[in-house]
């Protein structure tokens, strides 16, 4: 039986599935805790919102699309119920902020079918489910520009947006500087509206502060934080998610530091703000987290760790909840003292932090076309996605792509196992070179296709889903006059998510075995036994599993296949222009999609059975990293991460004794430098042992409140289902056996 959590994440792919362009993993889809008491009746309920908003798109049906968004978006700021909770700090949500989520969806079907032809069979949506690909038009993995947030407020932003007007080239670029213009007033009037409501809930001093707010851009930090959180919302309601807050120990400082000169906070008082707005995004229930970058190293290549560092590490430890979730830049260059206060938060079970080596990211960047004075305002947005930040959309989940179905194709003349096609008819390889060979023509044809659909989409992105408050935020945009969808950014990149990695090179690697090392089938006969879905040949079955070679373990039989096929695939993702005037990238990570894609994928010569999950992100096929966490990053460190643009993660799975004592902090904090030193570029880790974990598998209320780290965020035990907490058990055993 499912959890809620579970049900989510599952319903969420099936919906993906169902509208060929579901804007990835939208917010408006989480169930939301309870906050009704929050709520100040001195606006319109969402039935009469709704009846607003269509009249405002009859009315303006001739308006370029940008302009009915900002209009719509007035609306909602202007009439929509608004939350404060007595005596609140800070305000950050109100109940109908999900009203426009839909409309997105409506506006793809007649661009769909218009271009049915170009799509083939990617347009017939769930009637033609394959799961070999998705394409989208991914609006869920957004940094805004928050310098210029919080330089200018909302009245600035509408200010410069209303300067840059007077020099508008044509028609479009009017009407998107219109529609910035209008989206920040209206920001303007709801900090107004918001402020009279935390006055009716006598919180004085938080409507001062939107006051504040609405008027010139933030002084102290309080006043930052709040505006921070009312953008965060109104973005949000653009249908936009923020999916990272950026990167807060820069941002904020200056304001920290005033305050503290000025007497107006104290660094009590301070961290008791930055404890606020964590409280805040824990009881959004994002159900991903909310993300915030730290450290790093400045535009002189000086590591960054200051006064508001420390607080929020300390906040983080304090606080024990799996939500914000923290992503910290480092580097060789990083002090240890350092690394030993971050490592401190794992080492106590509090493992919602992604860590991001400079050097890789550096590297990466730069290959990338990134300028060297923006690569120090690098970070991760969503999970574990590279951004600059102010600078790009990346859009890193325009298109999924199922690596693992195209090892079934090259046993089925270029078909999958349930009749899709992959890629070009071929005869049945001879050997085991020519199987690579044939799998590497099927999944760049798999990718064209992914790339293409995506391509024709984002084609078509501001009618769809335009975003004037959101581009308004950028610098380039307001400067190019053009929605930051329509090219408006410095770098307009999309990301390419490739999943099942692991099971693609065990599978490489058990062909090679089974017919060629030890010469157990012939390729005919494999190819029956995969059709079989290995129904009969239990032992040969079992052989494949424990003795063929596995990726994840240092293993050259398997990583130097893995090595040749990552090349490969990063190139042809690399090298395609996307449909926003930049190029795809190459992201190799899977996020839980691992378990929905492996329903769908065919059985494998690895021997995986069809149905069951294939790899998740870049970690060993669960229970088959006997040689453990080191030999996992040994692994990847063969592989030249800087090539995946939009995100390469290891998952680590340490034994409890690795962090336990009063040395495990040294040795977290000692195998974070040694990461950075192979290469790697983001890595994120649990502290688990075998017998904990079977204990925690028979009585899970006894852990329900225990952390996990899980695809690219922290849930509680108790929120995994029970297939879950089995595949981390397995994942612990394979290690202690």
């Amino acid at each position: 039986m499912k959890n809620k959590k579970d049900e989510f994440i599952l319903k969420s792919a099936v919906a993906a599935a169902a509208v060929f362009v579901s804007l990835a993993l939208n917010a408006a889809w989480w169930p939301e805790p309870d906050r009704s008491a929050e709520i100040v009746s001195n606006g319109m309920d969402c039935a009469a919102l709704e009846k607003a908003l269509a009249k405002v798109e009859a009315e303006n049906r001739n308006q370029p699309y940008t302009i009915v968004r900002a209009r719509q978006l007035a609306v909602i700021f202007d009439n929509t119920r608004l939350a404060v909770a007595t005596n609140d700090v800070f305000v950050d949500w109100w109940p109908d902020w999900s009203i426009l989520a839909s409309s997105a969806s409506k506006r793809c079907a007649p661009i769909i079918a218009a271009n049915a032809n170009a799509l083939g069979p990617a347009a017939r949506g769930v009637a033609g489910t394959h799961w070999a690909y998705r394409s989208m038009i991914d609006t869920s993995h957004v940094c805004p520009d928050w310098e210029s947030i919080l330089q200018l407020g909302p009245k600035g932003l509408a200010e410069r947006a209303r300067a840059r007007l007077a020099t508008a080239a044509n028609e479009k670029e009017r009407a998107f500087l219109i529609s910035v213009i209008e989206a920040y007033e209206a920001m303007q009037r709801l900090c107004v509206r918001w402020a009279a409501a935390a006055d009716s809930r006598g919180a004085k001093e938080c409507a001062a502060t939107l006051r504040a707010i609405a008027e010139h851009p933030p002084k102290t930090l309080r006043q930052a934080l709040q505006l921070m959180l009312v953008y965060d919302r109104c973005q949000e309601v653009e249908y936009e998610p923020v999916r990272t807050q950026g990167l807060f120990d820069r941002l904020y400082i200056k304001f920290y530091r005033d305050d503290i000169a000025a007497g107006r906070q104290t660094r009590a008082s301070a961290k008791e703000l930055v404890r606020e707005v964590f409280n805040k995004f824990s009881r959004q229930a994002h159900p991903m987290n909310k993300s915030i970058s730290f450290g790093g190293y400045d535009n002189d290549g000086n590591p960054v760790w200051n006064e508001l560092t420390e607080i929020a590490f300390e906040v983080h430890y304090e606080r024990n909840d799996v939500n914000p979730k923290l992503a910290f830049r480092y580097g060789k260059k990083t002090p240890r003292e350092h690394l030993l206060k971050v490592a401190r938060s794992l080492a106590a079970g509090r493992t919602s932090i992604v860590f991001f080596n400079e050097e890789t990211a550096r590297e990466m960047f730069l290959r990338r076309g990134k300028d060297e004075a923006d690569i120090a305002n690098a970070l991760l947005v969503g999970c574990y996605e590279p951004a600059i930040q102010g600078r790009e959309v990346i859009a890193s989940m325009a298109a999924w792509v199922n690596l693992a179905r195209a090892v079934e194709s090259p046993f089925r003349s270029g078909l999958s196992a349930d009749g899709f096609r992959i890629g070009p008819d071929c005869p049945l390889p001879e050997n085991y070179v020519a199987f690579e060979r044939e799998y590497i023509r099927q999944v760049r044809a798999l990718i064209a296709s992914a790339l293409n659909a995506t391509r024709i989409l984002e084609k078509n992105w501001t009618e769809i889903n335009p975003s004037p408050l959101m581009s308004g935020s950028f610098r380039d945009a307001i400067e190019r006059a053009r929605d930051a969808y329509d090219g408006g950014c410095r770098y307009n990149q999309s990301g390419v998510m490739l999943s099942g990695f692991g099971t693609v090179v065990d599978s490489l690697a058990a062909v090679k075995w089974l017919i060629e090392d030890q010469k157990l089938v012939t390729m005919s006969e494999l190819r029956e036994i995969i059709a079989a879905d290995w129904k009969g040949h239990d032992e040969l079955r079992r052989r494949v599993r424990r003795a063929a070679p596995k990726w994840g373990n240092n293993d050259d039989r398997a990583d130097v296949i893995a090595k040749r096929i990552y090349s490969v695939i990063a190139a042809t993702v690399n090298s395609e222009p996307n449909g926003h005037g930049g190029t795809f990238q190459s992201g190799f990570w899977s996020i839980n999609h691992d378990a929905i894609f492996g329903k769908h994928t065919g059985a494998t010569p690895d021997g995986r059975k069809a149905g069951e999950v294939i790899s998740r992100n870049n970690m060993a096929t669960t229970g088959c990293g006997y040689a453990g966490a080191t030999a996992l990053i040994l692994s990847n460190a063969k592989l030249d991460q800087a090539e995946a643009a939009d995100g390469h993660i290891v998952d680590l799975v340490l034994p409890q004794s690795f962090a336990a004592g009063k040395d495990g902090v040294e040795r977290i904090a000692a195998m974070l430098e040694a990461f950075s030193a192979t290469g790697g570029m983001c890595l994120h880790l649990n502290c688990f042992s075998a017998e904990m974990l079977r204990d925690a598998v028979k009585n899970p209320a006894k852990y329900a409140d225990m952390q996990v780290r899980i695809c690219g965020w922290n849930v509680r035990w108790g929120e995994l289902s029970k297939s879950e907490r089995e595949r981390f058990l397995k994942t612990a055993e394979a290690q202690e056996n």
